[in-house]
């Protein structure tokens, strides 16, 4: 297996564990409150397992050009303002829906490095990310249980809207990470990584902070008081960043977060066996054409 399928699947996992950390903590400190966690706790622990890894492997500093700087900034403003977009959904009717459409982030994730960075997938990638949307949205529906009778105003409706906004500016912030990483000087893939990791999150700290503190000072008090439970989303969110930055440093971006996409499997796997929830036939068929989906980009 290469390794930046290694990655992928790694990233997936713990994103997958953080999320998890971060539903728990949503009912204690609020939508915003447990938003925030995945930066404020993933920064500090970030730099540890950068600094931790430098000093063990005596690896040097990259050198980080004005172009770096440029693109980690858009990829970590962008990333917080999907967040915010995606906290904004939370309160809708139509939640399940706005976020399978914020799900096309991958399919939006391949155009944004097309136009970009001039990297297009093959034929056969671009048809594997297009089946995994459909896979997606199809999963999320049925989780939703939508009748088809309020499908059409449900996919015209204003939190869908904003669910494929909040896809686009991840798919944008995806494609800027990749670019940051690539324009880092010397260094090795970890490292890098980490470093990248490291600075974007600090970044994203304190932007987002700043928001909370202004618009909800009580969630941004209430995400340190409870920071026993908090801290464990930190260190979820900087190993996820790592491993995310590892992938796009070693391969096209677009492939790596189709990959990624094995997420839901994991956590369709976990409701199975750990919830006994029972599966319906649609999202059953869902979970297979995801499935194949990502078996076709391993295999091109």
């Amino acid at each position: 297996m290469e390794l930046w399928v290694v990655f992928s699947i790694a990233a997936a996992a713990t994103q997958a564990l953080r999320t998890a950390v971060q539903r728990r903590m949503t009912t204690t400190i609020g939508n915003l409150g447990a938003s925030y966690i995945r930066f404020s706790y993933a920064f500090p622990i970030a730099w540890l397992f950068f600094l931790f890894y430098s000093n063990y492997t005596g690896t040097t500093l990259p050198d980080l050009p004005v172009t770096f700087w440029v693109w980690i900034n858009l990829a970590a403003l962008t990333q917080v303002i999907f967040t915010i977009l995606l906290v904004q959904l939370f309160s809708h009717r139509s939640f399940a829906a706005a976020v399978a459409f914020s799900k096309t982030e991958v399919l939006q994730t391949a155009i944004f490095e097309a136009l970009i960075l001039g990297v297009v997938v093959t034929v056969q990638t671009g048809a594997a990310i297009a089946l995994g949307v459909f896979a997606t949205v199809l999963l999320s529906f049925a989780k939703a249980n939508l009748a088809f009778a309020n499908l059409r105003a449900t996919i015209f409706s204003r939190q869908v809207a904003i669910g494929l906004a909040a896809g686009a500016f991840l798919g944008f912030c995806t494609v800027c990470y990749g670019a940051a990483l690539h324009s880092m000087i010397g260094g090795d893939v970890i490292g890098n990584a980490m470093y990248a990791a490291a600075i974007g999150t600090t970044i994203q700290a304190v932007c987002f902070g700043i928001y909370i503190f202004i618009v909800r000072r009580e969630q941004f008090i209430a995400s340190f008081v409870e920071w026993r439970q908090c801290s464990m989303a930190g260190v979820w969110a900087a190993t996820t960043s790592i491993c995310w930055f590892a992938g796009f440093a070693l391969y096209s971006v677009a492939p790596v977060r189709a990959v990624g996409q094995i997420e839901l499997l994991f956590s369709v796997g976990f409701s199975v066996l750990y919830f006994k929830e029972r599966i319906s036939r649609v999202e059953f068929t869902a979970i297979a054409l995801l499935a194949t989906s990502i078996i076709m980009v391993l295999l091109d």
